[in-house]
């Protein structure tokens, strides 16, 4: 009998497998920390991020969250090999610089978790993977308690940037349908390099959504 494959494919291929998914906390991310850099740089030199940094510089964002002991990573791997990570703490645990604009709209950073970064690698899009690193990320806020919201920070791009896909797709409505909606008034400033670019700040508004104490 021929085996089960997902639209023709092998066995072998991402789309007939489903990956492990593993959870690291606080200090223990560290252990993943080149990993999760080398993943930041083939996914986050997408749109809508344009990273473009090195190592160096991809491996430091991680820092804020091997900090904090009540910081999370959520990981996806495909064997040895990490296909896919988002990772979430307390914004009171975030740079100045990010919970500065949550302060300023009357918010206390002690009650929102923030959902940093969610990557994954091309091939394993499409398979609920992105739902999987938010319920894991939320439920990790609930069991730390204490948070009335979480929330997410999406860069802004103008529909006439040059590198906007022809074709491509943004987050708004799957942010939406888990529950996420924009506040105008919390844009926090980033910098990070664009390729060709160099140095750019960019402008990040926050998406809120209430947390809810049990399922």
């Amino acid at each position: 009998m021929t085996p089960l494959t997902v639209a023709g494919r092998g066995q072998d291929h991402p789309a007939a497998r489903a990956p492990e998914v593993r959870l690291a906390v606080g200090s223990v991310i560290a252990i993943h920390r080149e990993a999760i850099a080398r993943l930041r740089l083939q996914v986050m030199r997408e749109w809508p991020c344009l990273f473009a940094g090195g190592p160096d510089e991809a491996a430091a964002l991680l820092h804020p969250c091997v900090a904090s002991w009540r910081s999370v990573a959520v990981l996806a791997f495909d064997g040895d090999a990490l296909v896919g990570a988002s990772t979430g703490l307390p914004l009171a645990d975030e740079h100045e610089s990010v919970r500065a604009p949550f302060e300023a709209a009357g918010m206390d950073p002690g009650r929102i978790f923030l959902c940093r970064e969610s990557m994954l690698a091309a091939p394993w899009r499409g398979r609920g993977i992105g739902h999987r690193f938010f319920d894991e990320r939320e439920s990790h806020a609930r069991g730390l308690s204490g948070f009335d919201y979480t929330a997410l920070l999406a860069v802004d791009r103008p529909d006439t940037h040059p590198r906007r896909p022809p074709f491509g797709r943004d987050s708004v409505g799957f942010w939406r349908k888990r529950g996420y909606a924009p506040h105008e008034s919390i844009r926090v400033s980033m910098p990070w390099p664009e390729p060709d670019e160099g140095a750019v700040m960019h402008t990040l508004t926050a998406w809120l959504r209430p947390l809810e104490r049990t399922r």
